[in-house]
């Protein structure tokens, strides 16, 4: 792995750190690279105390900077604006060496190295890091558009709400289910070995799991939502927190029939350890979901999380899949 990813990857998210490192080879820079893309552009976009419309502007000149080489302008503003605002040590060092993740994505489109697939074929390690390459762009691409999506409801527009489960559903695809197609993507790509069944019905369940696994993160923090002004739940009244509850227990419904598709997807894949680092968020997710079967709205306030142990346990489970 690129060595500038593996130092950031450790201070922004030790767990993911983890999983990467039983992916097979092939698989682990393309994913850890494109984990740092989307979660730099997640720090932008959640800036506490910047303005909506800077945070939607320098995420569209994040797009822009991945497709082209002249970021000096907009690394400079994101130095004098954006970074004195952040808060978690991880993410500052993220951003700060945001200039050498953009050089490592350039770097598959440019070099050419071969894989393991096939070694000695430099022709064909120059090909597959250009279709890795414009996997990461594709997956970008959705995450940027849902991010700038959300910031233009919630922040530009006005007093909005979700009133379709359809909303609901595109912004979980946009910054999660489109995880899910990535991974399944650099799979193909990458490895020989990567599922027993096709690519399409991969995708499908790649999706839903992420779809799942951000249904999950709207359902646990939706008092702080609410303080914010957010709501994600379609067609509620914020102020009845007995529908809420209600409509939360329905989502969480759906959140468990996805996870239960990415499980599924866990087990369709060849490699054991690809097959580790593909379930342990599932398997945390129906941890989390548990806690927010059992929570009034006074815990949810508090906060649900999973204990240490219980992430260990889950380490533990995935590793016997």
């Amino acid at each position: 792995m690129n060595l500038l990813g593996n130092k950031i990857l450790k201070d922004v998210s030790r767990s993911f750190y983890l999983s990467m490192r039983v992916l097979p080879r092939g698989m682990r820079e393309p994913i850890s690279l494109g984990y740092l893309l989307a979660r730099a552009s997640d720090t932008l976009a959640d800036t506490v105390g910047l303005d909506a419309e800077l945070r939607s502007e320098m995420l569209a000149g994040f797009q822009r900077a991945l497709l082209s080489h002249d970021r000096g302008l907009w690394l400079e503003r994101l130095a004098e604006e954006v970074i004195p605002r952040q808060q978690h040590e991880g993410e500052i060092i993220l951003l700060q060496n945001l200039g050498g993740v953009f050089s490592w994505l350039d770097s598959l489109k440019e070099d050419t190295l071969t894989d393991v697939r096939a070694e000695g074929d430099s022709r064909y390690g120059e090909e597959l890091q250009a279709r890795q390459h414009m996997a990461i762009l594709r997956l970008m691409e959705n995450i940027l558009c849902g991010q700038r999506l959300d910031i233009k409801r919630f922040e530009l527009a006005g007093d909005f709400r979700f009133t379709l489960d359809t909303e609901l559903e595109e912004y979980c695809y946009l910054v999660a289910g489109c995880v899910g197609e990535f991974w399944t993507e650099i799979g193909f790509i990458s490895t020989e070995r990567f599922a027993k069944v096709d690519a399409g019905q991969m995708n499908l369940w790649g999706a839903n799991y992420g779809k799942g696994l951000q249904l999950i993160n709207i359902l646990r923090d939706l008092p702080n939502d609410l303080q914010e002004g957010r709501c994600y739940l379609p067609g509620v009244d914020l102020e009845n927190h007995e529908q809420l509850m209600s409509e939360a227990a329905r989502w969480r419904l759906r959140a468990r029939d996805y996870l239960t598709d990415g499980s599924t997807y866990a087990a369709e894949l060849k490699h054991r350890r690809t097959r580790m680092a593909t379930a342990l968020p599932g398997i945390i997710g129906k941890k989390t979901l548990d806690l927010l079967d059992q929570a009034d709205w006074s815990k949810l306030q508090r906060g649900v999380k999973i204990s240490r142990n219980q992430v260990y346990r889950a380490v533990w489970q995935a590793f016997w899949r």
